[in-house]
């Protein structure tokens, strides 16, 4: 007797869906789609100020 590993059903459900729905979407629109879905983490704040080599550095 063969028994349901829901964990299994539940991502080849997952992964019907989204093949459903990129049909209809190019592979540009995917990637904008999965990067706006992760912009805080994919453009992280810088932690040191630009500078240019050799440039004097400014009195307060």
């Amino acid at each position: 007797m063969a028994t349901v590993n829901r964990a299994k059903e539940s991502l080849r459900k997952e992964q019907q869906e989204q093949r459903q729905a990129s049909r209809g979407k190019g592979r540009d629109a995917e990637l904008d789609e999965a990067l706006k879905g992760t912009f805080p983490a994919s453009d992280p704040v810088a932690s040191q100020t630009a500078t240019k080599p050799g440039a004097k550095k400014r009195a307060h």
